[in-house]
This record gives C-alpha cells, structure tokens and sequence, in this order.
C-alpha cells in the first residue's frame, strides 16, 4: 500500500515536472519573440531619429551656407564704398593713416 501512494506521488510529480518543463519553453518562445520584437522596434525607432538628425542638419548647414554668403556679400559691399571714399578724399585717408600709424608708435613706445 505504500509503495502504490508512492507510485501516485512519483506519477504526480512527473505530471507537475513535464507540466513546468512545457510552461518554461513556452515562455522561452515568447520571451524570444519578444527580444526580437523589441530588436526591431528599437531598430526603426533609431533609423527615423537619424533620418530626422540628417534632415536637421542638412537644413542648418543650408542656412549657414546662405548666412555666409549674406555676410560675404555685405563685406564686398563695405570695400567697395571704402574704396569708393578712399578715391573721393585721397587726402583724408593719407592724413587718417598718418594718425592712426601716429598712435600705434606712441603706444609700442610706451610699452618699451
């Protein structure tokens, strides 16, 4: 009689162990379905922030190309007009040269 309730254990308990066993490679399957789900969320979730990182930056370094051909252009301009006045009052800029040479001597002379 005990060794028949034993029997019933042992039989229970590989029922319980075959049970668990099928329980963990369900859980293994969706556990890797999972991974790779999560894989290629994270893979397209990446490629969209680097597709709007290159759109961003394509965009700044248009704007910066443009800014610097604004500042290109308004610095012709302000040679231009310099030069226009320099050949208008040619005594002037020999005189305002005269000054400014003036100073900067005086002041390296100082410094010595």
């Amino acid at each position: 009689m005990a060794v028949t309730e034993l029997d019933k254990q042992m039989k229970a308990l590989k029922k319980d162990l075959d049970r668990l066993q099928a329980d963990f490679g369900r859980l293994t399957n969706d556990g890797g379905k999972a991974a790779r789900q999560a894989s290629s969320t994270a893979h397209e979730a990446s490629a969209s922030a680097l597709a709007k990182l290159e759109e961003e930056a394509t965009r700044l370094v248009d704007g910066l190309k443009g800014a610097g051909q604004s500042v290109v252009e308004g610095g012709e301009d302000v040679v231009a007009g310099v030069h226009e006045k320099m050949q208008e009052r040619p005594l002037i800029v020999a005189a305002a040269a005269l000054g400014v040479g003036l100073v900067v001597g005086m002041v390296i002379a100082r410094k010595r």
